[in-house]
């Protein structure tokens, strides 16, 4: 009976919207499974798009890459949620920013790939465009 009410518990937590939540810490992967508002944008921002590598055409349906927890960042003084990911065993070759607001509903993306080049998707502000310039912590 503790296990079946400490799994639901816990099944409350993961199901909290984002918001509600500190917005630094968080794994992309983790957050597009539990969030319906990131996985949904995510989704409509890669979907059909040409010159996007594989791995992030399929990121919404497979972890196979590596990520950092992400960082709270203010862009034009809103909270925004910014994700560090790159392609396995690649990541010095292909690695992806990605910056949500802070329901998930709006995404903006910057590409870096060796054989791609650099692309923005989700036509991000300048602002947006220099949260996503940050490098890691």
């Amino acid at each position: 009976m503790r296990r079946l009410m400490f799994l639901i518990m816990l099944a409350c937590l993961s199901a909290a919207p984002a918001t509600a939540q500190n917005l630094s810490g968080q794994f992309l992967a983790q957050t597009i499974q539990i969030s319906k508002p990131h996985r949904d944008a995510l989704t409509a921002l890669v979907r059909g798009k040409q010159g996007i590598p594989p791995w992030v055409l399929n990121m919404v349906g497979k972890n196979d890459y590596v990520g950092l927890a992400s960082v709270e960042v203010p862009v034009d003084g809103k909270p925004m949620q910014l994700f560090y990911a790159c392609e396995a065993k690649r990541c010095g070759q292909s690695a992806i920013r990605v910056l949500f607001s802070a329901d998930g509903k709006h995404v903006v993306m910057r590409l870096n790939d060796d054989r791609l080049g650099e692309s923005f998707l989700g036509q991000p502000s300048d602002a947006e465009k220099a949260a996503l310039d940050r490098n890691p912590d």
